[in-house]
């Protein structure tokens, strides 16, 4: 178990430590509904604007009533795509003829990060998820000229483990597509077989 950079011992499954004002989930919920109070007055008596994030986390998607009307996959690409990759080449410097652009968000863009920095063409990615991998980590894999094999089950990821050279990565995805979700155990299982060949999951 770590410790914080004053000695104080992480709490289990925490990468920080406890206090005794929050010392439990509970205690945090408690202090969310707290703030939940003072800003629902403030905002009553002086507007939303009077709410100021200095968490450096942006929570919220700000959209005009006109905006969400367009706002989801298929008119929002078909209405600013072109516009959005020529802004982009052009900010980057790629020339339309030989290069492209695409925008990721979220999940989507980091699984694609963590690929195209980890894993070299010929390198193998071994998936495990309760089901299937996601189709992100299937799409990141084929950008970095990597082999995925993706299984299903502990005993699954044990045999590519034993059998597969060059694994460069292990994709664990816990809650699967199908809504199927991997124990714990079988979870702390995987990591600790791959961090004992020092494979990043």
């Amino acid at each position: 178990m770590g410790r914080d950079r004053f000695g104080n011992e992480h709490a289990p499954g925490l990468p920080y430590a406890r206090g005794r004002l929050l010392a439990s989930t509970e205690d945090d919920f408690r202090k969310l509904q707290q703030a939940w109070r003072v800003i629902e007055a403030r905002v009553k008596q002086h507007g939303p604007d009077a709410i100021h994030n200095f968490s450096g986390l942006e929570h919220g998607l700000p959209l005009t009533a006109e905006e969400l009307t367009i706002a989801n996959d298929f008119v929002a690409p078909a209405l600013y795509f072109e516009r959005f990759r020529a802004a982009a080449l052009d900010h980057l410097g790629g020339s339309p003829a030989r290069h492209d652009a695409a925008l990721f968000s979220r999940l989507t863009g980091a699984t694609y990060a963590t690929h195209l920095t980890l894993v070299k063409p010929g390198d193998v990615v071994i998936g495990i998820s309760p089901s299937y991998s996601h189709p992100s980590v299937v799409r990141a894999v084929a950008q970095s000229g990597a082999k995925l094999v993706d299984t299903t089950s502990l005993a699954e990821f044990k045999e590519a483990l034993e059998r597969e050279s060059s694994v460069s990565l292990v994709v664990l995805t816990r809650l699967a597509v199908t809504y199927e979700l991997m124990s714990v155990d079988d979870m702390r299982a995987v990591v600790g077989l791959a961090h004992a060949r020092s494979i990043p999951v």
